[in-house]
């Protein structure tokens, strides 16, 4: 009797077709799993569908100041055509954000079709990247040095203290401001060119004084020697020769020397054109 009931388990569990299911199931569980774990959304190949100004996929934005941004953006198209949209990740799961944002902007096509006059601000959160994505019809007033610039110095000295909002904020409304011509060069900028105009001022000063020195010692060489009344009205034609090329240079310098918030793509396109940096 005991030997019945210890062996009667053993035989159902070795049995082939009454562990085989199981088996099955546990397996077919572990790959689902860890496919689950391992496989993250591309971007680049499934990118997001944008329906609005501003997304926010990290919940870092309060409601309002997404509403806030939204506004000011759906705004600024209605009164130029000009889109420009933010979008924020939580990561780019392994992918390059020059390839997110210009598929993402693609994708949406973000600007005006024939204009082209769109501009992605992607922030990924989890990467601390950043990336400005322009639309062909604005490269020529938002070449890539100058969204390198917008993010290095209104967007990031915010977000790497945490302030998205102020930083995004700033980001946007100085890119409005590039869009309409009106954007202000900085103080040290200004400070900047004036020393090198300065400079340069400086430096044709000191070659036109040496000029004439060395003109006068010529001269006074020659008349030193005994050169005659016609070398010296040579030396004088070459003085009058001088000063009028002289004069003419100066003003050739001074010439030289003398730009409800619900989102829907337009048709714009863009090739790449931006600035991507960390923070």
């Amino acid at each position: 009797m005991f030997s019945f009931r210890f062996w009667k388990p053993i035989e159902i569990i070795m049995d082939k077709k009454v562990i085989a299911l199981p088996i099955f199931c546990f397996l077919l569980f572990g790959i689902f799993f860890e496919n689950s774990i391992s496989q993250e959304r591309s971007y680049v190949k499934n990118p997001l569908k944008l329906t609005e100004y501003v997304t926010d996929e990290t919940s870092t934005l309060k409601p309002e100041e997404l509403s806030i941004l939204r506004t000011r953006l759906k705004n600024f198209y209605d009164s130029t055509s000009t889109q420009i949209v933010v979008l924020i990740l939580k990561s780019l799961n392994g992918e390059t954000i020059e390839e997110v944002a210009n598929s993402v902007f693609r994708y949406n096509k973000i600007g005006t079709k024939g204009k082209d006059n769109g501009i992605l601000l992607l922030i990924s959160k989890g990467d601390r990247k950043i990336r400005i994505e322009v639309g062909y019809g604005l490269e020529g007033v938002l070449p890539d040095v100058l969204a390198k610039k917008i993010i290095q110095t209104e967007i990031s000295p915010s977000l790497k203290n945490d302030r998205y909002y102020e930083g995004i904020s700033r980001g946007v409304e100085t890119l409005i401001s590039v869009t309409r011509g009106e954007y202000k060069v900085s103080s040290t900028e200004k400070e900047t060119k004036s020393s090198n105009k300065n400079t340069l001022s400086t430096i044709i000063v000191i070659t036109i004084v040496a000029i004439f020195v060395l003109i006068f010692i010529f001269s006074f060489i020659r008349s030193i020697i005994g050169m005659g009344k016609r070398r010296k009205g040579e030396a004088g034609s070459y003085f009058s020769s001088y000063d009028s090329n002289s004069s003419y240079s100066s003003d050739s310098y001074s010439s030289s020397s003398s730009s409800d918030s619900g989102f829907s793509g337009g048709g714009g396109d863009s090739g790449g054109g931006g600035a991507s940096d960390d923070f």
